[in-house]
């Protein structure tokens, strides 16, 4: 069942923000990276050669290595630098590859399609957990990225496990819960076994977190939740609009200053995260550098399930 966890033993558990070393009292999984037997050690990084080695920026590293995704070696009474394992930071990478799939532009404009129908049919919205309303781009921007974390699953799940699921691109007048709403299987459709709710977050964000009305509510609750981080460019838009924002400015004083910068539209890589049950979810008010305006019920990233054994027996499951 749930458990009402609060920051402290968060911290505790997940060496949040690179503060603590890896818990004495739970342990994340070998295939999560856990804590080098030193016997077996591969070649000892340091924290700089660590970060060169994934080519990770140092808060996405931070934040990653808070979230038990990967371990550093044992320290010191958590004091001391930080070493890391090669052969661990390896193993992580090519997990993360594993579960990263290509999104075409094809992909991004049926999912700008999606966002601008809602823009233009008055829906209304506002920061999630607080009362700000959203301006035009990061409205778009945060509907685009939701619908690019659909498509990544299901293609996920068709070129891993051959399992082709139906997403649910409809505009509903109600908050519908379930993303995956058939099941194509032996040449039949049909429904699925269970509910599935598919989140998107940035790429540096380590913590899947539904609102308390999405997990207390009966009828807008999933079975399982899925996490996705899709990594779109903030200069979305402006990719798919180039041209024509070209054709106004050239001949402007500084066009010649960035006309050769401006950036062309390639594929969206989307890294399908991991998933759990609601009933593993943790009852929070805030995680780190981030306090809700209420309960949120929250699960980071490296205590989801996300080898290739957890994701198919997801797929089984659905």
């Amino acid at each position: 069942m749930r458990q009402k966890l609060f920051l402290p033993r968060l911290i505790w558990a997940c060496s949040f923000n690179g503060k603590t070393s890896v818990s004495k009292t739970e342990v994340p999984r070998s295939s999560r990276g856990g804590p080098a037997n030193n016997s077996f050690m591969g070649v000892k990084l340091s924290k700089k050669e660590a970060l060169e080695f994934t080519g990770q920026d140092k808060k996405f590293f931070d934040n990653y290595l808070g979230a038990c995704e990967f371990s550093c070696l044992e320290r010191n009474n958590g004091r001391g630098r930080f070493y890391f394992d090669q052969d661990v930071l390896k193993s992580w990478m090519k997990e993360r590859e594993w579960r990263t799939v290509q999104l075409t532009l094809e992909n991004y404009a049926l999912c700008l399609d999606f966002a601008l129908a809602q823009h233009f049919r008055s829906y209304v919205t506002s920061d999630f957990g607080t009362g700000r309303q959203r301006e035009f781009g990061q409205k778009i921007t945060n509907w685009v990225k939701g619908q690019l974390g659909e498509l990544a699953v299901q293609k996920f799940l068709k070129d891993k496990f051959n399992v082709e699921v139906e997403l649910d691109f409809d505009l509903h007048d109600d908050i519908v819960p379930q993303d995956i709403i058939r099941v194509k299987e032996k040449g039949k459709i049909r429904n699925p076994k269970i509910g599935v709710g598919i989140k998107s977050s940035k790429p540096k964000n380590v913590f899947l977190v539904l609102g308390e009305n999405e997990i207390k509510i009966a009828v807008r609750r999933s079975d399982v939740y899925i996490f996705c981080r899709p990594d779109i460019p903030d200069d979305h838009i402006l990719r798919i609009a180039k041209n024509a924002v070209q054709k106004i400015v050239q001949g402007m004083p500084y066009y010649k200053s960035y006309k050769e910068h401006m950036p062309e539209f390639t594929s969206i890589p989307c890294e399908v995260v991991g998933w759990c049950r609601y009933t593993d979810l943790e009852e929070v008010r805030e995680i780190p550098g981030q306090t809700f305006d209420g309960v949120r019920f929250v699960k980071a990233s490296g205590k989801l399930n996300n080898t290739p054994k957890d994701w198919e027996k997801l797929a089984r499951m659905i």
